[in-house]
């Protein structure tokens, strides 16, 4: 994981997630509703059903879906803040150390949450769904906070286009 992700998929792997809870969901909508639907069958049957299976297919698909909330939850905090789980991680360290000087820690690539999402979702909020490479820039140099306050935002993007 920490090699396969990277700022050229990193778009793929966040829709991959929110696909995958999505499909756990409806999957446990469908389990409950097929659920109750047999349930009133079985008064009438007298044969086996498929109770045992709907079981144990939930107990599956319920910390399934519990995990994959948890992990979509991080990977939405990591997107807003324009962190990699590498950066929130050097950051708690860097906050602590500052606090220690009596500094006050800004993470330089925070430019705000819809800033921090067109960043690694693309800019059409249209296909922030679609699975499509539209990430921003090459992966070697990326806007920070401080680019506004030396003016150089407007010379990236005069040179990128």
């Amino acid at each position: 994981m920490n090699n396969c992700v990277g700022h050229a998929n990193y778009k793929a792997f966040f829709v991959f997630v929110v696909y995958a809870l999505l499909s756990c969901l409806y999957s446990l909508i469908l389990l409950v509703g097929s659920l109750t639907v047999d349930t009133q069958k079985d008064g009438q049957q007298s044969e086996g059903s498929d109770r045992t299976v709907y079981i144990i297919s939930g107990l599956l698909l319920i910390p399934l879906s519990m995990a994959l909330g948890v992990f979509l939850g991080w990977h939405i905090y990591l997107t807003v803040q324009n962190k990699t789980t590498i950066e929130y991680y050097e950051g708690v360290r860097a906050m602590l150390l500052a606090e220690q000087g009596g500094n006050v820690y800004s993470h330089p690539y925070d430019l705000g949450v819809y800033e921090n999402l067109i960043t690694v979702l693309g800019p059409n909020i249209l296909c922030w769904v679609c699975p499509v490479s539209s990430y921003v820039g090459s992966g070697l140099r990326f806007r920070t906070a401080y680019d506004d306050a030396i003016g150089l935002t407007s010379a990236t993007s005069a040179t990128s286009s």
